[in-house]
């Protein structure tokens, strides 16, 4: 669950991206480890999937490396883009705080690597 201002408009990065509407200091939560926003799905619920709604899950979700479950936000943090150097990264229990400080208007970034099986944005195309 996303817990500052933001916006979600196109990037830089590709397609569209969630981009502060605040200045966000260091160590602020960005987002929250909440599973009531989230669709959640078991691999054999997402087999039972058409392709189609596989391709929304692996572009806008992600396979959960800690559960083995697919989730796909029901709030903006779909948009997220990767970066192999984020602004944010996980605490333990799965929440993402800015890394550094973060600029209004600046991307919110993460690295998919952090939770994401692999099965998600990185093989959907």
């Amino acid at each position: 669950m996303i817990t500052v201002k933001t916006e979600v408009r196109p990037s830089s990065i590709g397609g569209l991206g969630l981009f502060s509407n605040q200045f966000i200091p260091k160590g602020t939560l960005i987002w929250k480890n909440f599973t009531d926003s989230e669709l959640i799905l078991t691999q054999a619920m997402f087999e039972g999937f058409s392709d189609y709604m596989k391709s929304v899950f692996r572009v806008h979700g992600y396979l959960d490396k800690k559960t083995n479950e697919w989730k796909l936000p029901l709030d903006n943090s779909r948009f997220f883009n990767h970066s192999d150097k984020p602004n944010t990264f996980q605490d333990e229990e799965g929440n993402s705080l800015a890394l550094y400080d973060i600029s209004i208007n600046e991307e919110i970034t993460v690295n998919y690597a952090d939770f994401d099986a692999g099965e998600g944005y990185f093989n959907a195309f």
